[in-house]
């Protein structure tokens, strides 16, 4: 009997040990807002949105110790639209790819925040470093949030006006190394998947950043092969960094773009952003500059070329608990003719939608849980 108790006693251990080893943790965000667009030559918009500072979700992590400090873990991350579970009209094509139809496809939201269409991927990391495997966030559009003032959410996000850097890629690959000093290094690679040309759509990218304290500085690359996969369809260089001053955190980047994607126009720009964060009575008032310099030639033929835009946007973010703020922003885009008379035509969106004119004004209650 005593070797019963004994037994069980031990079994009882090694489950908890084991259970101790290894979590799921269940998170999300309910993001919702009121949007006025303004400055279409339709008019007007004003609707109700979800996933104006972020897209509205709901995730899993989990993560197994290993043992010898190599653990493995995951990531699955659905999208929703909280404001409407109405489905997406789709088209229907027959086996040559001839459109005969339309249907209706349920789906809780739509674009990149579309169920299952924001994060999947696998980790595996160590005293290596660390792998991650699946759907996940380019490095430059990472960078880019973290140097944007509104963190690519709000009407003045960054990403109106600069590329995002794929912004997800599916496919992918990324490796980065311990911190050395508040050094890393990071390599990524999304797979085309073409039979035959292994180096069709194929995306590449590299950063080298240094972190410490409040400051932060980083130097990333994005490679976007052609679908016939001869040259670059798009190449992004950025350097930018933030420091905290405690007053007022400052966000300054620059990005060079380049390219000659097939059937599109030669990509020539220069972008720059400068902003800030400043704790104010009791929250962030955040504000930011982005200029987008098309260095393309003007082109007769099709008045295209030079064409040039700036934004500035101001928001403020009032967490009334850990989990849950109140927040608004305003966005403003001057969008540059060019010497034949042709504009550009950014427009002020938000974390989900592209926006509908020059001009936006966001007000919304977000909830992370």
């Amino acid at each position: 009997m005593k070797k019963s108790y004994i037994a069980l006693a031990a079994l009882t251990l090694v489950s908890g040990l084991a259970s101790a080893q290894s979590s799921v943790t269940v998170y999300g965000k309910v993001d919702l807002g009121m949007v006025l667009d303004s400055g279409n030559a339709s008019g007007k918009s004003i609707r109700l949105s979800s996933g104006v500072t972020g897209g509205s979700r709901l995730g899993f992590k989990g993560v197994e110790d290993l043992g010898g400090g190599l653990k493995a873990g995951f990531t699955l991350e659905t999208g929703y639209c909280a404001d409407s579970a109405a489905g997406n009209p789709a088209t229907v094509k027959d086996s040559s790819g001839k459109t005969v139809g339309t249907t209706t496809v349920p789906n809780f939201c739509t674009g990149s925040n579309a169920f299952m269409g924001r994060q999947a991927h696998g980790d595996l990391t160590g005293a290596f470093g660390a792998i991650v495997a699946g759907r996940q966030f380019s490095l430059g559009y990472e960078t880019i949030s973290r140097l944007d003032p509104f963190g690519s959410g709000y009407a003045g996000q960054t990403v109106n006006l600069v590329d995002p850097s794929g912004t997800r890629l599916n496919n992918s690959v990324r490796y980065t190394t311990p911190s050395v000093y508040g050094i890393t290094a990071s390599g990524e690679i999304q797979f085309g998947e073409t039979t035959g040309n292994w180096q069709a759509g194929r995306e590449t990218g590299g950063q080298v950043a240094w972190a410490n304290g409040p400051a932060f500085v980083a130097f990333t690359l994005y490679n976007l092969e052609n679908p016939n996969g001869t040259g670059a369809a798009r190449k992004n260089y950025q350097l930018g960094g933030t420091y905290d001053f405690g007053v007022v955190k400052v966000h300054l980047m620059g990005q060079r773009g380049e390219g000659d994607p097939t059937g599109a126009k030669k990509v020539d720009v220069l972008d720059l952003l400068g902003g800030v964060t400043v704790p104010l009575a009791g929250g962030s008032l955040l504000a930011s500059y982005v200029h987008h310099n098309d260095k393309t030639a003007a082109a007769v033929s099709s008045n295209t070329g030079d064409e040039d835009s700036s934004q500035w946007g101001i928001g403020y973010n009032y967490p009334l608990s850990k989990r849950t703020a109140i927040y608004t922003s305003y966005a403003k885009i001057t969008n540059d003719h060019n010497q034949f008379g042709k504009a550009a035509t950014f427009t002020v969106g938000n974390a989900t939608e592209a926006g509908t004119g020059n001009k936006g004004f966001n007000l919304g209650v977000v909830h992370n849980f």
